[in-house]
């Protein structure tokens, strides 16, 4: 796992810093409301808004993911995708990605691809 990043030029604040280490400190997939009520036992004064926020920067910067359903799972920036287990809820990592090449984008839709998102759910191996 790499290094959670906030954009450069981002203050770091005692708010911030607890949210951060609320997230590495995290084993798996988390909500914003979990996130918040860790962090806020590490610091008292925490406003929910500061931690949404937060999870913004990092989502921006490529150090979180937002799954559907208001989830959130630390990852890489690196191009990846998520396997989602539908039983336990697990959040796995895969490099493996089935989207259309760019040429076929643009010959079938006149569509220029910027960037892509996949999350595949179904069992993981803990589960079958």
């Amino acid at each position: 796992m790499t290094d959670l990043a906030l954009p450069s030029g981002t203050r770091m604040t005692a708010q911030r810093r607890a949210v951060l280490d609320a997230i590495e400190a995290s084993n798996g997939p988390f909500t914003a409301i979990e996130l918040f009520e860790r962090a806020r036992r590490a610091h008292a004064r925490l406003g929910l808004a500061t931690t949404y926020r937060t999870l913004e920067l990092l989502r921006r910067t490529g150090s979180l993911h937002a799954l559907s359903g208001a989830t959130y799972v630390r990852c890489s920036p690196k191009h990846h995708h998520h396997l989602v287990c539908l039983s336990c809820g697990s959040v796995e990592d895969t490099e493996l990605c089935a989207t259309p090449s760019q040429q076929a984008l643009t010959r079938r839709h006149g569509f220029r691809a910027e960037s892509h998102e996949l999350e595949i759910y179904g069992t993981c191996r803990n589960c079958v």
